[in-house]
């Protein structure tokens, strides 16, 4: 009970960090990148930014950086004079604006709670000077060097106490009724002191207060002006003259989407101030305060399931615990040391609107320059993520670990985090936008396991350095940790914000990356290989989406280095381990060795193997004829490579199952070390094989002759080589999620892990050190060469599947927005009045016929509307072409028929020339015709909206 007593006394220390600063810092950039995309958002819907769409009515692609002369074409400047353009500076300045007033309100907050007609200084009641006597002493025993200013609410009747400001000058506000029942009860006067104390302490006033002025000026810069926006855009589109089915799908996602991320933003407040709380009240009682200052409030009677769950959702959104949490707290603090689920689905909730927000900005600008700005909004998002959910998830696995509690899988942690993720995406408007649910919801599954890995392999990652650093510090372990995790965090959110998206998004493509009708280089000529160059070119294509993230092939490399390393750590004598981690017994500590490493490398040694006699057999299969022309040699280079492919996955892929089933613990990070030490051996393997190939009777396939080329096998596998170690890494997740399931659902008793011996740790490190070395220099190694050396050129690039294709579906997704955008803006004015005119042109005949005098009539009504279709053609001149290819010609012969019918009828009419007239009639009569071709353009374009 002592060693617990004196553990839990140290862990509150925090030697590993509450991560509540971290938190604070999500809220920030939570409201700031709110701030940069919800304030322009709140515009548009407030019909002050339809200009935005000018450069989409003009043929600008979503995501291109638009050229000089569209910016600078007379239709530009007219259509964003006429709608008003909110420029990009707009955003990131309401950010400012919200930073500033924070800032104000965060200094004029201490100041209004501490005004002259509301609290007195504690020296004007306390004559004798013994309060502030008891609390200097209370300060030295405390550590406190600096006292706060001491003020009392006289008219506050509870017994309680307030710390406002901020750490560096606070401010300490007395109730009135704290000091009535000081004399009676002086026990409970301390323990409230020292509570207040604990809180400049821990130096979370500064924070307390920053999170309530940041909140308040969040709720006027951001929510209101955001309300107001679509307030006025439900209230248009439901005026009488609009029909309501004008509010599309997308509008009101967007309403949905702020009161999401205001209950966000307001849970994760108050789990930061709420925090606060209960560290101040551990710290309290570890000084010495009396605990029947936490009994004043009566347990609350038992309660049926439902009241009591109704109790737990509603203490969700206090800022200050109940009585009876904080009891219980300070009987057993194990809670403080977990991994909660809510604050995991807070964190991939805020992390994921921040990103959207971010990836929204950011599309407006297009360009070379787009990569640099996903790498900010990805590393952004994976320093967030790592600094909470790394740092809880560290705390708890050595809080566990310390009090011989069973180990953290971090599974559960996972599903929330990935949950989160998932449920801020489904109400964004990124992966579906005219319907609510996603084109391909299997894809969003991905969201999920990117929760589960990242937190099963910290978790993995932070037992194995805390058994491995046994008595040493742990800080520089978990840092290196957490920056594994963040590396390979920033790598999932950048291929998720450029690929990730788009596959969800649009339906079919995650079968079908290429589309539909495309001819590539797997053109077979016999046909007898075609299905299986097709699915590898297709498999090729949607898998070089992530070796297009610069920092993949270093993640994969990482999430192999850092647990090795845990092998080469030297153990402290017992003589060094009390003063490594002062105040925490050795016996406390667990004296358990780590896992033969031995066992994973016999496993990746095995895979290897298998990989090299699967590529013999494919080198055998392919031995009998040669190609005879080029073609087929294309076609014949294409299904070796895929050979060898398949052939390295079956090798990782058994040596990540043989390392997770002869791994007891850590299955994770053996399944990834096995599964890329197969990798590459295999690929050396191969790599042999292809540039000796001719050398060795029965297997070669392209060269009768022996020759050694050893540049032409490492270009023939460059850029696969990166998609294999990728997918490789992912085998050995899966692997290891598989045998895990399997042994759960067998529930096979594992044998405890034998105690380590005295001196037998040290036997054998150099031996590991060497192996661990070679395998971090084989693992950045080939990952280095692959980003590094230059990739095939000349006639192999026809070999590389790394090419840009356009899908049909985002083509045609992008000419239906560009149709809606011209239309809306003016298009639709122009073909309306355009009806409307040629209406009255025809109603003018049977009108004539009808009057007495019909000749009169036509030559005083018929110059106007002969007038009003030359207006409306050099309107259409003057606004921008019809964004679409095939429908341009149509375009240009509305325009240049109605401009010449106008001419000749107001010729006709004026030189009474019946021809010229007749001629401007039928001219009129084939712009009319190119007008209902455009139509049902837009016509066809709204009805195939996805």
């Amino acid at each position: 009970m002592a060693a617990e007593g004196l553990l839990r006394a140290r862990l509150a220390d925090r030697p590993i960090p509450a991560g509540t600063t971290m938190r604070f810092g999500l809220l920030v950039v939570l409201m700031l990148a709110s701030g940069v995309w919800l304030v322009p958002m709140a515009l548009t819907a407030a019909g002050l930014n339809r200009g935005v769409d000018c450069l989409r009515a003009a043929g600008v692609g979503s995501g291109e950086a638009p050229g000089d002369d569209v910016l600078r074409s007379a239709a530009y400047r007219a259509c964003a004079d006429e709608y008003g353009v909110v420029h990009w500076w707009v955003g990131p300045a309401m950010s400012a604006v919200l930073v500033v007033l924070a800032c104000g309100l965060f200094f004029v907050l201490p100041w209004w709670k501490a005004r002259r007609n509301r609290v007195v200084p504690l020296e004007v009641l306390d004559h004798d000077g013994q309060i502030l006597h008891q609390l200097s002493r209370l300060a030295q025993v405390t550590g406190i060097k600096r006292m706060p200013r001491v003020v009392v609410d006289p008219f506050a009747t509870s017994t309680g106490a307030a710390v406002f400001g901020r750490t560096g000058r606070p401010t300490m506000c007395l109730h009135g009724g704290l000091l009535a029942r000081r004399a009676a009860a002086p026990e409970d006067f301390e323990a409230v002191l020292l509570h207040e104390l604990a809180h400049i302490r821990n130096r979370d006033v500064t924070l307390t207060y920053a999170t309530v002025a940041l909140w308040r000026t969040f709720i006027a810069v951001v929510l209101a002006p955001y309300a107001v926006g679509f307030g006025l855009l439900l209230f248009n589109s439901y005026a009488p003259e609009t029909p309501p089915y004008e509010v599309s799908l997308p509008v009101w996602r967007a309403i949905a989407l702020p009161v999401f991320m205001t209950a966000i933003v307001y849970l994760a407040r108050s789990d930061v101030l709420r925090s606060r709380e209960l560290h101040a009240d551990l710290t309290a009682a570890r000084w010495g305060a009396h605990p029947r200052v936490w009994g004043f409030t009566e347990p609350a009677p038992p309660v049926r399931v439902l009241p009591r769950a109704l109790r737990s959702f509603t203490e969700l959104w206090r800022t200050h615990p109940r009585w009876d949490f904080r009891r219980e707290t300070l009987a057993d603090s194990t809670p403080l040391f977990e991994a909660p689920g809510l604050l995991m689905f807070l964190t991939g909730a805020a992390v994921s609107l921040v990103n959207s927000q971010l990836w929204g900005f950011g599309a407006q600008f297009g360009g070379e320059g787009q990569w640099k700005w996903h790498l900010v909004a990805a590393l952004l998002c994976a320093v967030l993520v790592t600094g909470i959910a790394g740092t809880v998830l560290w705390r708890s696995t050595m809080h566990r670990l310390l009090n011989g509690r069973r180990r953290l899988t971090g599974a559960w942690a996972g599903l929330w985090l990935g949950a989160g993720m998932m449920v801020a995406e489904l109400l964004g408007n990124r992966i579906a936008i005219f319907k609510w649910l996603p084109g391909e919801p299997v894809v969003v599954l991905l969201l999920i396991l990117a929760g589960l890995t990242f937190t099963w392999w910290v978790t993995q990652c932070s037992h194995l350095w805390v058994t491995a650093s046994r008595g040493r510090a742990i800080r520089s372990p978990m840092m290196l940790t957490l920056a594994g995790g963040c590396l390979a965090l920033c790598t999932w959110f950048w291929w998720w914000q450029s690929s990730g998206v788009i596959l969800a998004n649009v339906p079919g493509l995650l079968g079908d990356p290429l589309g539909a009708g495309h001819d590539g280089p797997s053109t077979d000529a016999t046909g007898q290989h075609a299905t299986i160059l097709r699915a590898s070119e297709q498999a090729v294509a949607l898998l070089s989406t992530t070796v297009a993230i610069p920092i993949a092939l270093p993640a994969v490399a990482v999430l192999c280095i850092v647990p090795l390393l845990a092998w080469t750590v030297r153990p402290l004598l017992p003589a060094r381990r009390q003063s490594a981690v002062a105040g925490i017994e050795e016996r406390v500590i667990p004296a358990v060795p780590l896992p033969r490493l031995r066992r994973v490398v016999t496993a990746g040694l095995i895979g290897g193997a298998v990989c090299c006699a699967s590529a013999v057999a494919v080198k055998a299969y392919m031995h009998a004829g040669q190609p005879t022309n080029r073609l087929q040699w294309l076609s014949r280079a294409l299904l070796f490579q895929d050979g060898m492919s398949i052939s390295l996955l079956a090798g990782a892929g058994v040596a990540a199952v043989t390392a997770s089933l002869l791994a007891d613990r850590y299955r994770l990070l053996a399944g990834i070390v096995g599964a890329n030490i197969a990798a590459a051996v295999g690929y050396v393997g191969i790599w042999l094989l292809t540039a000796s190939d001719g050398c060795v009777p029965g297997i070669s396939t392209f060269l009768s002759a022996c020759d050694w080329r050893p540049v032409v096998a490492w270009k023939s596998f460059q850029h696969l080589l990166g998609i294999l170690l990728v997918l490789a890494a992912i085998e050995g997740i899966v692997s290891a999620a598989a045998v895990s399931a399997v042994r759960r659902a067998c529930r096979r008793p594992t044998r405890p892990p034998a105690s380590a011996q005295e001196g037998q740790e040290h036997r054998g490190l150099r031996p590991r050190r060497l192996a661990v070395g070679g395998l971090c220099a084989g693992a950045i190694g080939m990952s280095g060469a692959v980003l590094l050396l230059p990739g095939p050129s000349g006639n192999a690039s026809a070999l590389s599947p790394a090419r840009t294709i356009t899908h049909p579906r985002f083509t045609a997704l992008e000419a239906m927005l560009q149709a809606e955008a011209w239309y809306g803006l003016g298009g639709r004015d122009l073909l309306v009045r355009y009806g409307e005119n040629l209406d009255r042109l025809l109603a003018l005949g049977p009108e004539a016929q009808r009057s007495s005098n019909g000749d009169a009539l036509i030559r005083s009504r018929l110059p106007a509307i002969c007038a009003e279709f030359g207006k409306i053609a050099e309107e259409a001149e003057a606004y921008f072409p019809v964004p679409a290819p095939q429908i341009l010609p149509s375009w240009m012969t509305f325009t240049t028929r109605a401009t010449q019918g106008s001419e000749n009828c107001l010729t006709g009419l004026s030189q009474n020339d019946a021809a010229r007239l007749t001629a401007g009639i039928k001219e009129l009569n084939q712009a009319t015709h190119a007008a209902d071709t455009i139509k049902a353009w837009v016509t066809a374009g709204r009805t195939a909206r996805p």
